[in-house]
């Protein structure tokens, strides 16, 4: 099955599947950290992974917390936000809390912000992505997304942010980590222009050098195409780039599965 899972219709189509429910949690806990720099915030995420197990656990950097995060929850310090959430059983949760807490504070010396900005991130989460809030023409910008092992991960941020802060001037770079797990987490990396270029070409065209130079510092470091999002069309022509030789194998199960190419042509680089 996971040949076809993650292949984006290239080699068929799913005709059934079967979804698994679970009960709302007993109790739902959020909470809301400050760190003084993205280093030790980095590792109070990994620690919170291993040790209490959050089912939220987004971590902005110094850039986000003070545009994103200010609009979002109208926090004014300025620092690495972390927010996260413990559920399930009571006891469970409580202790789970008690103990991201511990490494938080004690452990990386971050400023306690309390459950009430917790909250406030949880309820307003969506809404500040609407019309009049955070991305509103004539802004442009791009949401790539990579994923790397703890060691790697806070190198290829900074990478990446060189990258396209150092050749694009006209643009932000920004971040957030928000799927963590055992071996390493996920990064939104997010380039952001004020002002597009009013020429539609002009403006697709410049879009793509950003995307493409972000994707590919990203390979150079250590880190993935993305992790959730899809390759599709925009980097299926990356596909080789991230893979080499074994992109054979990519075009082999499609010649198998699809002799004659129609299914969903183009898509994953084959």
């Amino acid at each position: 099955k996971d040949i076809f899972i993650g292949s984006e219709g290239t080699f068929g189509i799913v005709t059934k599947a079967k979804f698994r429910l679970f009960m709302l949690p007993e109790k739902r806990i959020f909470h809301a950290y400050l760190f003084k720099d993205l280093t030790s915030a980095m590792k109070a995420g990994r620690d919170m992974v291993h040790e209490c197990k959050p089912s939220i656990l987004r971590l902005y950097d110094e850039t986000e917390t003070k545009s994103v995060i200010k609009e979002v929850v109208g926090m004014e310090k300025p620092g690495v936000f972390l927010n996260m959430a413990v559920e399930g059983n009571e006891r469970i949760a409580d202790i789970e809390h008690e103990i991201a807490s511990e490494i938080c504070c004690e452990r990386y010396g971050a400023e306690d912000m309390g459950e009430e900005w917790g909250r406030k991130w949880w309820d307003r989460r969506v809404t500040f992505f609407y019309p009049g809030h955070a991305f509103n023409y004539p802004k442009m910008f791009g949401t790539m997304d990579t994923i790397s092992t703890y060691d790697k991960i806070e190198s290829i941020y900074w990478a990446m942010k060189e990258a396209i802060e150092t050749n694009f001037p006209i643009a932000r770079f920004i971040a957030h980590f928000s799927h963590w797990y055992d071996w390493g987490c996920m990064m939104y990396d997010r380039f952001i222009i004020e002002q597009a270029p009013e020429d539609p070409m002009e403006a697709l065209r410049l879009h793509n050098q950003i995307w493409k130079l972000g994707v590919r510092t990203a390979l150079a470091h250590g880190g993935m195409l993305n992790d959730h999002h899809g390759v599709g069309i925009k980097l299926g022509g990356l596909m080789k780039e991230q893979y080499g030789s074994s992109m054979l194998i990519f075009n082999g199960l499609k010649h198998l599965f699809d002799p004659n190419g129609i299914m969903n042509p183009f898509k994953m680089g084959v």
